[in-house]
């Protein structure tokens, strides 16, 4: 097997952060206005805003992607965390939520926050073993799905 890689967005990556987004929000939730709002419109929500995508790159396929976006202050979330149904379990998100913490702290964030749902078990546990804690922020996206709130105060 190949040695996974995770890159930074380049404008020709950008199909896949949307089509691996839509598929796992069709697969458990539904598609939401503010979903297409950030997917479709990634670079001027995200990237010019002073956030960042990653994406994880095994051999020449793109398998998995996720996202911090930069709310001020210090405050960045990770957003929109997937990895391909046929990769699921090599511990690419994993490595994906680690570059996200490693680029929040190179941005100089105090917190790196995240909205998720009881529904994804293993994406909380994930969120959990690398340190964030159940807290309520005052950043309020307006996702119907969203139950859960996460923080990861970030120490230097």
């Amino acid at each position: 097997m190949s040695q996974v890689e995770i890159i930074s967005y380049q404008p020709e990556l950008g199909e896949f952060f949307k089509s691996i987004s839509y598929g796992w929000l069709e697969k458990y939730f539904g598609i939401e206005d503010a979903d297409r709002e950030v997917l479709e419109n990634h670079k001027s929500n995200i990237i010019d805003q002073g956030g960042e995508i990653l994406f994880a790159k095994l051999g020449d396929e793109i398998v998995g992607t996720c996202a911090l976006i930069n709310h001020g202050e210090g405050i960045y979330e990770l957003a929109k965390l997937g990895v391909l149904e046929s990769h699921q379990g090599l511990k690419l998100g994993e490595q994906l939520v680690n570059s996200i913490i490693e680029a929040a702290k190179k941005a100089k964030a105090k917190y790196v926050v995240l909205e998720s749902s009881n529904r994804l078990k293993k994406a909380l546990k994930l969120y959990e073993k690398l340190g964030f804690v159940e807290d309520k922020y005052l950043i309020q996206e307006p996702f119907s799905r969203c139950n859960v709130q996460l923080m990861l105060k970030l120490d230097y």
